[in-house]
């Protein structure tokens, strides 16, 4: 690899770059919304609650907003900004986002202190598993956890053995979720497809059963 294109990549990924952010969406919220999916179908067997714990497993990320006008600008050679750098792993990756995700799926939930306490630890979960392997394409591209922001820089914590978001431990639990869905469609007549769609889900469902 030429010098020229080293730092090119490297201005591209380096934290808070646009780069940084397509590495990390390609796959992260994916997971997330498995893990969700597991454990709001392991809690309960509501369609509502375990939707509301599902989505709750990917709502930390809501805070990466900042990605589509970081590209947007590079985009159409505006000024470049650093919104997702800013705000990402900081609004919603914490304490606050968990009682906000627990808030809302008390709302929209009937049983609220199950879809809270659902919600809360789906946020947590999400917080682990990037604590654990979200790190950039470079060895020093490590995210942290800032736990009380965007209150407080206090409880900021980060783990220097954090593995690449595309390491294989992540790709191994993905590809082992992925399976635990086909598997939960056959035997439950469900899936995380519900999520999206019923109609959808009852065809995969259906299409899972006859080759199962």
């Amino acid at each position: 690899m030429s010098a020229g294109r080293e730092r090119m990549e490297a201005e591209l990924y380096e934290e808070g770059g646009p780069g940084r952010a397509v590495y990390e969406l390609a796959m992260n919220p994916i997971t997330h919304l498995l893990i969700g999916w597991e454990l709001g179908s392991a809690l309960t067997a509501s369609p509502r609650e375990r939707a509301a714990i599902a989505w709750a497993s990917v709502a930390a990320d809501a805070d990466g907003f900042g990605l589509l006008v970081d590209l947007g600008n590079r985009v159409l050679g505006r000024p470049e900004t650093a919104w997702y750098g800013t705000f990402h792993h900081v609004l919603f990756h914490g304490l606050f986002g968990a009682v906000l995700a627990a808030g809302v799926a008390a709302v929209v939930c009937r049983r609220r202190v199950l879809a809270a306490a659902g919600a809360f630890l789906a946020v947590h979960l999400h917080l682990l598993c990037d604590l654990a392997g979200s790190r950039g394409p470079s060895p020093g591209d490590v995210w942290p956890i800032h736990y009380l922001a965007p209150f407080s820089e206090r409880l900021t914590v980060s783990w220097a053995g954090q593995w690449p978001l595309n390491g294989w431990p992540n790709v191994v639990l993905t590809v082992v979720l992925i399976g635990v869905v086909f598997v939960q469609a056959a035997r439950d007549g469900v899936s995380l497809v519900s999520l999206f769609s019923p109609r959808a889900d009852a065809a995969f469902v259906a299409a899972v059963r006859k080759r199962l």
